[in-house]
């Protein structure tokens, strides 16, 4: 009986519209979002709702950049009504947003690192927002980790070129700041370790679910507009054969 007051309590919670969004916001293929089994692909390509999320992080952060890992990117937003439930099925791991002083050439290793399993699926792909890259497909990953999978080098070509970080070329030896949660900056989620000893400038403010509902209401009026309506995203992720 406890729980069932808790539960209804927490349904009263999720039920409540906090946005909305005028078209599909996606992790999945958008051919598949009404069929019985959906087709993920945020974890490999970019997508509208990978875009929203990094464009949340930069936002409440004021980063050059935001690094935002596919895995932690959960579920599609229907057209219409976005409830607070919503929100949390996309975000439910109550990820903490960082901000750091970074490299361009942690930036471009990080990169590396999340394209390394390209066509593949990988919970490491990096959706962004501030920057963008090319994925050279031709060329096969040469990433190299240690025994508990964490990041350690490139060996040979990069297949991620050409990175732009608000339309300028990236700069490997140049400062920026990077916001990404603390499952990456800090604790080296997926192998990405490049971050380690960065100086943090923003530690743990603000919940990845709380920024992606401010984002849109206070930056987007509310409303997920047009300026999202490909659900591929707006070209920030480039596959080149």
């Amino acid at each position: 009986s406890y729980i069932n007051t808790i539960e209804k309590k927490s349904e009263d919670t999720l039920s409540q519209v906090v946005a909305r969004t005028e078209i599909p916001l996606v992790v999945s293929d958008p051919d598949t979002l009404n069929a019985e089994e959906k087709v993920r692909i945020v974890r490999n390509t970019e997508t509208n709702l990978g875009d929203l999320c990094a464009d949340a992080y930069c936002a409440v952060t004021g980063a050059d950049i935001a690094l935002v890992n596919a895995g932690g990117i959960r579920d599609d937003i229907f057209k219409g009504d976005i409830s607070y439930g919503d929100i949390i099925d996309v975000h439910p791991f109550g990820n903490c947003i960082c901000m750091v002083n970074a490299t361009g050439q942690q930036i471009l290793d990080a990169l590396e690192l999340g394209a390394s399993a390209w066509p593949e699926e990988n919970g490491s792909f990096l959706q962004v927002s501030g920057l963008t890259y090319e994925i050279h497909t031709d060329i096969k990953s040469s990433v190299t980790t240690d025994e508990n999978g964490m990041f350690t080098g490139v060996t040979g070509d990069y297949r991620v070129q050409n990175i732009k970080i608000n339309d300028k070329e990236l700069e490997l030896d140049k400062t920026y700041t990077v916001a990404s949660n603390n499952y990456i900056l800090k604790n080296a989620g997926d192998g990405m370790n490049m971050f380690q000893d960065d100086d943090i400038l923003l530690d743990e403010f603000m919940l990845d679910n709380q920024a992606l509902i401010q984002y849109i209401t206070v930056n987007l009026n509310g409303v997920v507009g047009q300026s999202y309506q490909n659900p591929y995203g707006d070209g920030r992720i480039v596959e080149i054969e």
